[in-house]
């Protein structure tokens, strides 16, 4: 597992709505190998400087936001178009911890294979 940034734990502990959602998912991002960095306001996980992931908290979902999501092959199907000027990312969209935990498995597949497009991807 790849260490936690202080500045995450920060924002963590300060947002209201959905904290237990990105506790759940910070460590699946982690177990993947992912480093985590504060970007845009927003805990953000990098491979080889590469960003290939972004947590999300809005009013009525939670979410993980894969820059290259388009690339992504979704055989689960969950991925999801921001809006119908969106072109390169794509969504997962939650609203539970009981939803991370169901999904962990595909999420981590996801992960691994956003993680090969940045690497394959100049």
């Amino acid at each position: 597992m790849s260490s936690m940034n202080p500045k995450v734990d920060e924002y963590i502990g300060k947002v209201l709505k959905w904290q237990g959602e990105m506790i759940v998912l910070r460590k699946i991002l982690l177990d993947c190998g992912l480093t985590e960095e504060l970007k845009w306001g927003k805990p953000c996980y990098i491979s080889q400087g590469k960003n290939i992931v972004l947590i999300q908290a809005f009013k009525a979902y939670f979410a993980l936001l894969f820059f290259k999501g388009y690339l992504l092959k979704d055989t689960a199907g969950i991925l999801v178009k921001m809006g119908e000027n969106t072109e390169v990312g794509r969504q997962i969209r939650f609203a539970g911890v009981a939803e991370i935990v169901k999904l962990e498995p595909i999420l981590k597949d996801y992960i691994q294979e956003a993680i090969g497009v940045e690497r394959d991807t100049k």
